[in-house]
């Protein structure tokens, strides 16, 4: 569904202006705005569900990385750096992701977004700067979480 928003509302320039004027231009006026607006409201709900989901895989490919790794030789070095590593990983994955996308995404589409279009412009783009920022800080954050866990092996 992404893409014109008032196109996915089901929302014509034509149909809003002869609205308008015919009941005065209150967005309760508007023929199927409430129905549409929750249907995107529903969208936005299932993304953050994708989300939790994505948390959840990503701590699955952990455990299955230590698993290999300790299957392997469980009682060599490797073993042990590779609990570190995946958990540092994962924690840095998990912390990136929030940090940049559920933070900082939201903040420059308020400020971007927010009072120029009265908010309709913020919900689409705190989805889709969302979901790249979190995919952005989530890789950045693994990448990093993986190097500390290394340090915090050799320092053990």
């Amino acid at each position: 569904m992404p893409g014109n928003l008032k196109k996915n509302l089901g929302l014509s320039t034509k149909s809003l202006v002869h609205q308008w004027k015919k009941m005065g231009g209150s967005a309760s006026s508007i023929p199927n705005f409430v129905s549409n607006y929750e249907q995107v409201s529903r969208m936005a709900n299932n993304l953050k569900r994708l989300g939790y989901l994505g948390i959840a895989l990503d701590g699955v490919q952990s455990v299955a990385n230590v698993q290999q790794a300790c299957s392997v030789s469980p009682e060599s070095n490797h073993c042990s750096r590779t609990k570190y590593r995946e958990t540092g990983r994962f924690g840095g994955s998990v912390v990136g992701g929030i940090a940049t996308g559920g933070t900082t995404a939201y903040l420059t589409c308020n400020l971007v977004f927010g009072l120029p279009s009265g908010g309709t412009s913020l919900l689409w783009c705190s989805i889709v700067a969302g979901a790249a920022g979190g995919y952005v800080g989530s890789k950045y954050g693994s990448m990093g979480g993986s190097e500390v866990g290394n340090v915090v092996y050799e320092l053990r």
